[in-house]
């Protein structure tokens, strides 16, 4: 089963030849030999450990999302797609502002999770959010995406808190001749590729345009179009050698606002901003004998320019021009990374490396005037052990620099164990941490554009830190076409980063932020998956069910304040901000998280050349933390996909699909911090694709 092999292994067959030396022994109970125990249902993943493993070697629990899985769902953007992953939480602001993150989430940003594209970080500054409308990358691009489902900050660094989602694109080898595909529909997409594999050198070229006319314009100005391009190559002069390059851009239009049915003046008014990403990214790959070195140098750049926002909301209340600002504003990243592969005998693997990295961000609203710069490092080391043939441990750490003062460790250990090669039992630890976004340490803000004042943080904020305890089991059962992938978590945060509200008392009542909270998640969830008709058809159901508390583990800067506060109903400063912790954040923290999440997939080949899928996708009740009256609703929502293969001569192909969402029109509310944005339900949304493959 090649085809789950990571295609960076497909072309370089003697690396994959160093991978097979660790292959265990024959199995005395089952006559399974050593290679084929890696060539069995359970795909080759790398993201948890950076080391090329089973998935049942892998020291975290894990799902990998692969083309027939995207091509079943009919999504055409990576949040939706994230609807497949047991336990993660997926929601939209608007159409072009999704939320996607593990353990609920506390607001639209993506503080806790890292977000790579072939290993590179699109995790930006100053937020700490991935701007998903215009990532400059198409979803026919996608060869998988590997989610690890629990911290790696060992292998990724901080941030990669809760989990990591690593979406790993189509080499340039894969994409030999052209294809075109439309959608047309409620969306209005346009893609285009070509491709060359050579002796020596491959290449790919993709150029697309994407659009959405969003969910309600008559209340929520959320449309979006964008137009991007991506660029990639591989130089192969011999084995031993490679070079791979990435370059990509988007540029795109989005539309913001809200309708004022209730207020006096406009807030938020309908407007249109404008958008820019590009990125550039170069890895050098170089094969010993026994060893493997890898260097790369990425640089990812962000822009935006919103020409109307509201930064005094009396003024914009009073009609008044001066209430209003066109806001522009920039983020850059650029990272250098070594990474060395090397056998240590029979029975042994190690990675190590390091990377330097330069953040940047220019937001002069929220930094009173002042562009921000951090450099940081890191350095890590993993360890895969076999002890004996069925018993493999993993030990790592990544040990960093955060650049704002802070030094941390990022130790994990898994233990996993084959009772046959079939059934595995994993028993995990795993610390991470995740370091203050740039408006976090920095925020210096006299103005509303969060609808206050912010000032700096009273003292220097320290990482987050977690630790968390898993045990798992993977089993396959091939008489029935059955595997079957599941664990059980306690997750311990400390250090929590909140708001600290009121941080100076009085007038203007100015919030920053404190290492606040302590919050314990802990769950079980599952993924079952069943093959039949020769693999061309399978079902893939994934459950998680998760509770979550909070409590205080420091005290607010007023939260004893005895100062009499005139202008509300509490007696003091200290009695509003109790009231704001206990009433509004404890008591709700446990809504944080949807207390059942669950999706079926199912795809169905028919007659060689049909091919029927619908999704099903549940979601429990939940509270985004920065949402106080408007919970989202329970999710039911199906989706259904009906696809019609046809093929040519000399290899040519084409197929027409139809897909459609919420097919049963089901009604649930979406994130929103006002009513007139949190009442707008997902409607029923279908459209026409047709690709031609040449």
């Amino acid at each position: 089963m090649f085809k789950s092999i990571p295609p960076q292994f497909a072309i370089k067959p003697t690396l994959w030849s160093v991978f097979l030396l660790f292959s265990p022994p024959t199995w005395a109970d089952e006559s399974i030999g050593s290679d084929e125990f890696y060539f069995q249902e359970l795909p080759v993943v790398f993201t948890a450990s950076r080391l090329s493993q089973p998935l049942a070697e892998s020291p975290s629990a894990m799902t990998v999302i692969d083309r027939e899985m995207i091509k079943a769902s009919g999504f055409r953007t990576v949040p939706d797609l994230m609807r497949l992953v047991p336990g993660m939480y997926v929601g939209f602001a608007d159409a072009n502002r999704p939320v996607v993150t593990f353990h609920g989430s506390q607001d639209e940003y993506s503080h806790r999770m890292q977000i790579l594209i072939d290993g590179r970080s699109i995790y930006l500054p100053p937020f700490g959010l991935v701007s998903w409308a215009d990532i400059p990358l198409q979803i026919e691009d996608i060869e998988r995406i590997e989610v690890v489902r629990g911290p790696a900050s060992s292998s990724h660094g901080a941030n990669s808190f809760y989990g990591v989602i690593n979406i790993l694109t189509r080499e340039a080898v894969s994409q030999k001749g052209g294809s075109v595909s439309v959608n047309y529909g409620d969306v209005k997409d346009v893609s285009a590729r070509f491709g060359s594999a050579g002796e020596q050198f491959d290449y790919r070229v993709s150029a697309g345009y994407r659009s959405d006319n969003g969910y309600d314009n008559r209340v929520l100005n959320d449309h979006n179009a964008t137009r991007l391009f991506n660029f990639r190559s591989n130089y192969h002069p011999d084995f031993s050698n490679s070079v791979d390059v990435q370059i990509g851009v988007s540029q795109g239009a989005y539309g913001l606002g809200i309708a004022e049915d209730n207020r006096p003046r406009a807030q938020d008014p309908f407007r249109e901003s404008t958008a820019k990403s590009d990125f550039q990214q170069v890895s050098w790959q170089h094969l010993w004998s026994d060893a493997e070195t890898k260097i790369t140098y990425s640089r990812t750049v962000h822009s935006a320019v919103d020409p109307h926002l509201c930064i005094d909301k009396y003024d914009c209340r009073a009609g008044k021009s001066s209430g209003f600002v066109s806001q522009e504003v920039s983020s850059e990243r650029n990272e250098l990374e070594l990474q060395n592969t090397n056998q240590l005998g029979d029975s042994n693997r190690l990675i190590w490396g390091g990377a330097v990295r330069r953040d940047y961000a220019n937001y002069p609203l929220f930094f009173a005037g002042k562009s921000k710069t951090l450099s940081s490092w890191q350095l890590f080391a993993h360890d895969e052990w076999r002890i004996t043939p069925n018993t493999i441990l993993n030990i790592g750490t990544m040990f960093e620099d955060n650049g704002m003062g802070n030094r941390s460790n990022s130790p994990r250990a898994a233990l996993n164990y084959h009772l046959t090669p079939q059934h595995t039992f994993r028993l995990g630890v795993s610390t991470a941490i995740r370091n203050p976004v740039m408006t976090e340490a920095f925020i210096e803000a006299n103005n509303t554009i969060f609808g206050g004042a912010y000032a700096p943080p009273v003292g220097q904020l320290n990482p987050e830190k977690i630790i968390s305890r898993e045990f798992g089991y993977i089993g396959e059962f091939r008489s029935l076409g059955i595997t079957l992938d599941a664990r059980a978590y306690i997750d311990q945060v400390s250090d929590m980063i909140w708001w600290d509200k009121y941080s100076t008392g009085g007038p203007p009542y100015p919030d920053s932020y404190k290492n606040l909270l302590s919050a314990e998640y802990k769950g079980i969830d599952t993924t079952v998956k069943y093959h039949w008709n020769e693999g061309l058809s399978f079902l893939i159901f994934n459950y998680a069910y998760q509770q979550a508390t909070a409590s205080l583990g420091s005290i607010p800067t007023q939260y004893f304040n005895s100062t009499p506060d005139p202008l509300s109903e509490y007696a003091s400063y200290g009695d509003r901000v109790k009231a704001h912790y206990h009433d509004l954040y404890l008591r709700l923290y446990p809504e944080s998280v949807p207390l059942h999440n669950a999706s079926i997939l199912l795809s169905q080949r028919i007659a060689d050349s049909w091919q029927l899928s619908a999704g099903y996708y549940f979601r429990g009740a939940v509270r985004v933390m920065d949402v106080e009256k408007y919970p989202e609703d329970t999710m039911r929502r199906l989706d259904l996909r009906l696809a019609k293969i046809f093929r040519f001569d000399s290899g040519r192909s084409a197929e027409v699909a139809f897909t459609l969402q919420n097919a049963t029109e089901s009604k649930y509310w979406k994130y929103g911090t006002i009513k007139e944005s949190a009442s707008i339900f997902f409607t029923r949304r279908g459209w026409l694709t047709a690709t031609l493959n040449f």
